[in-house]
């Protein structure tokens, strides 16, 4: 038990916040000391009589705010004191056993940990997720696929089962630049790296460009994932807020002129996670900032091909003949996750480095499953598939859109997305998305906290559905619950509960 930690069932505020506030109390008070190891959550969770998602919850929290560090097999623990002189580790080594806690700056801090609490949630097989950025497994072609693979493996079954080129499966390369021609991309094979997703992707450009303490220019909010990888190479993130059209030039450019960054991180088309779209004037404001203070452009495209609506527009690296744009997309999004196949453009001597990097990490992705990817799509696999998948992933999204509209009560905004797999919802003033999560758990429902895509730890006002890995049944059934609960929330606020959840947000 952590000494003196009590929660009020009385008090307006929540379980899991209580436990926080308890917890950091104790350590204030030095009634809980740094390394101090805290209970199991199932443990702490019966001792004060509450539901275990509720300190789960919490420990979330805590490690968000750099409180405690979790280490798996071992346990939760206070944060610990600063760091030992090398001599005095040394001793602790020898002595043996510390050397369990003794880990690299890229693996600790609390922005580190994102990517992984988004996937817990998805993976999780309780209930009704709309958490995850998944696509609709049901509508996947596994069959299809199936055929790809047994042809490869009947045919190159040797080749593809032995070792490749670390820069991916040549006739998979040249797919994927002609499909970026198409589209009005200056692409050629030799400009391609394939990567595990577009995850690794993004891990592999940002360790190749930046160095510990470099700044580097992100929308705000922006992908959970590249907040991660930031936060493990020790980046300084500057965060430029976004409006309906993705990052504002004129906060750009402030942001430019004062941290002389050499990347901008963008998602232009469906940013995940506010589902906005850059306009094409927007785009060009953006690649002349990038020239002008001589920068380069990280452009996400990890789901362009998913539209439904509108009209599709050039990428950033086709607007700029790719010459300051390095390029990341998958078929994650689109096609089947399970592969792990993503990739980046990039010009000659930024992936000569890439590939390098590539080669220490995985000694390039697998062979075969490349191959059989390219078979499918040689077949005509994919388009086939997005013919089936993007009228299914727009009712869903209707469905979603219909059901907010009937459940929730005036004051909830949400986009919407012309493609994609989720979209964004605001919460009135005074209702704390975190909160939000700990309770619709505790019904079976997952959402996305809006916290996870902000560097700094804001946006407990916001959070992300996700429509399309989920059956239009459970869509109805998810968002009656989640209306309840803002309905609880909006009805019996006061003054007090929104100065509360004001004042948990950091003001940086």
């Amino acid at each position: 038990m952590v000494p003196g930690l009590k929660i009020d069932e009385d008090s307006d505020v929540p379980v899991y916040r209580q436990i926080v506030d308890g917890v950091r109390a104790a350590l204030a008070e030095g009634r809980l000391l740094p390394g101090g190891k805290l209970p199991p959550t199932r443990e702490l969770a019966r001792q004060l009589g509450v539901n275990r998602n509720t300190v789960v919850a919490a420990y979330e929290a805590l490690a968000a705010e750099g409180l405690v560090t979790s280490h798996t097999g071992r346990g939760t623990f206070a944060t610990e004191p600063a760091e030992p002189s090398s001599e005095a580790g040394s001793a602790a080594f020898l002595a043996g056993g510390e050397w369990l806690t003794s880990f690299s700056r890229a693996v600790e801090g609390p922005g580190v940990a994102g990517l992984l609490s988004v996937y817990r949630a998805a993976m999780s097989s309780d209930g009704i997720s709309f958490a995850g950025s998944y696509p609709a497994a049901e509508l996947m072609p596994v069959e299809r696929f199936r055929s790809a693979l047994d042809a490869v493996l009947r045919r190159r079954g040797a080749e593809v089962l032995s070792y490749g080129p670390t820069s991916g499966y040549p006739a998979l390369r040249e797919a994927i630049a002609a499909d970026m021609r198409s589209k009005g991309s200056s692409a050629a094979a030799e400009g391609i790296l394939v990567t595990n997703g577009s995850q690794q992707a993004v891990e592999l450009v940002f360790r190749t460009m930046l160095d510990r303490g470099d700044p580097v220019v992100i929308e705000e909010p922006t992908y959970t994932g590249a907040l991660s990888v930031l936060s493990s190479l020790g980046a300084r993130i500057v965060g430029v807020p976004v409006d309906e059209e993705g990052i504002r030039p004129d906060l750009l450019a402030l942001a430019l002129e004062r941290h002389r960054p050499r990347v901008v991180y963008v998602q232009p088309t469906f940013h995940n996670p506010t589902t906005h779209v850059m306009g094409e004037v927007r785009r060009l404001e953006v690649l002349s900032l990038a020239s002008r203070f001589g920068c380069a452009v990280v452009e996400d495209d990890w789901a362009s091909d998913l539209r439904f609506e509108g009209a599709d527009l050039p990428t950033l690296h086709a607007m700029d003949g790719g010459r300051r744009v390095v390029y990341i997309s998958t078929f994650s999004k689109k096609l089947l996750p399970g592969l792990r196949v993503g990739w980046v453009a990039a010009p000659p001597a930024v992936l000569e480095r890439l590939v390098a990097l590539k080669q220490i990490e995985d000694h390039g992705s697998s062979p075969l499953l490349q191959a059989a990817l390219h078979e499918f799509l040689a077949d005509g696999g994919l388009a086939e598939h997005l013919d089936r998948v993007r009228p299914a992933y727009r009712e869903r999204r209707d469905i979603m859109l219909n059901a907010l509209k009937r459940r929730l009560p005036d004051g909830v905004v949400w986009a919407r997305p012309e493609g994609g797999l989720f979209l964004w919802v605001t919460l009135p003033v005074g209702i704390d998305s975190t909160d939000l999560f700990v309770a619709a758990r505790e019904r079976q429902v997952l959402i996305s906290r809006g916290e996870l895509f902000h560097a700094d730890g804001s946006g407990r006002e916001t959070f992300r559905l996700t429509y399309a890995s989920v059956r239009p049944a459970q869509i109805e059934t998810g968002i009656a619950v989640l209306g309840e609960l803002i309905h609880e929330r909006w009805g019996g606020r006061s003054e007090n509960a929104a100065r509360r959840v004001d004042e948990a947000v950091p003001i940086l």
